[in-house]
């Protein structure tokens, strides 16, 4: 009774993994633009974070950009840079989209 126990549930984390990496693999080759949304949403909450100051954007930015040794100002030019470029990737994305809809 218990090994068939272990089994099912053995065979329903394995499910879940495999369903995980499917939507996964969905996301990235037909909607790639989700996964961008998705980062941009990250993007602006670590700005937040590091435009607030203090001991928490210092830790935030020494944590994620250690070798620049909790630099918060360059770090948050950086991902402002950065944003601006995923907000470039998801217009074109966008303008893709719009060309498949006219074909």
């Amino acid at each position: 009774m218990i090994e068939q126990i272990q089994e099912a549930l053995v065979i329903l984390v394995f499910s879940l993994i495999i369903l995980y990496f499917t939507i996964i693999m969905y996301d990235i080759f037909f909607r790639p633009w989700r996964l961008v949304e998705d980062q941009l949403k990250e993007i602006d909450m670590h700005i937040e974070t590091l435009k607030k100051g203090g001991w928490r954007a210092k830790l935030h930015s020494w944590l994620s950009m250690p070798a620049w040794r909790g630099d918060v100002e360059k770090h948050l030019n950086y991902l402002l840079g950065l944003r601006e470029l995923k907000r470039a990737e998801l217009e074109l994305f966008e303008k893709m989209k719009g060309g498949r809809a006219n074909e």
